[in-house]
């Protein structure tokens, strides 16, 4: 029914077993090591790094965190935008989430995670929500402000990349704005 979020949420699954599997044997696994976001890579020429960083966890908690936040936003995103324009939605605001990271983080920096992709849907819903007026309904805007709130808390916490955040949430805001314009 939601063929890109469900899509999205195996590829991180599988890969987490992957990354898990090899770190058995070795500690830098060939699949973080080849597929992270490392800005200095990337501007070497490894483009690639920009978007399958996204799909790579390490830690449990945070593939789950992260698939659960996919699954809820996924399904209410992809049901209305349709799967070709929630993809677009997903494809750009990961890309933006890695493009700030790369521009604002060390050279050397290692990113992983589909948070900055998060971010960018929590704001393409946001801008429907404003654009629908129903963020004039105080329960909706306490809704969202308490959610702001935490994932503004989340950002700061140590070894979460704010840059992904604010990157994600900047592209979000472009997306949704053009989605209803368009």
């Amino acid at each position: 029914m939601y063929p890109v979020t469900y899509l999205s949420i195996t590829v991180c699954v599988v890969l987490f077993f992957l990354i898990q599997k090899e770190e058995r044997y070795e500690r830098d696994t060939t699949i973080l090591s080849q597929y992270s976001l490392i800005p200095m890579q990337v501007k070497r020429g490894q483009w690639y790094r920009l978007f399958t960083s996204a799909f790579l966890h390490r830690d449990p908690a945070h593939l789950v965190m992260n698939m659960i936040a996919l699954y809820n936003l996924g399904s209410l995103l992809e049901r209305n935008l349709g799967p070709y324009r929630f993809f677009i939605a997903l494809f750009f605001s990961i890309l933006g989430g890695s493009l700030f990271v790369t521009m604002r983080s060390r050279s050397m920096t290692r990113t992983i995670g589909i948070s900055g992709g998060l971010y960018g849907l929590l704001m393409v819903y946001f801008i429907f929500l404003w654009r629908a007026g129903l963020l004039m309904n105080t329960g909706i805007r306490a809704a969202v402000l308490r959610t702001v709130l935490i994932n503004l808390l989340i950002s700061f916490m140590p070894g979460v990349s704010l840059n992904g955040h604010v990157g994600g949430s900047l592209a979000g805001i472009i997306i949704g704005l053009l989605f209803t314009i368009f």
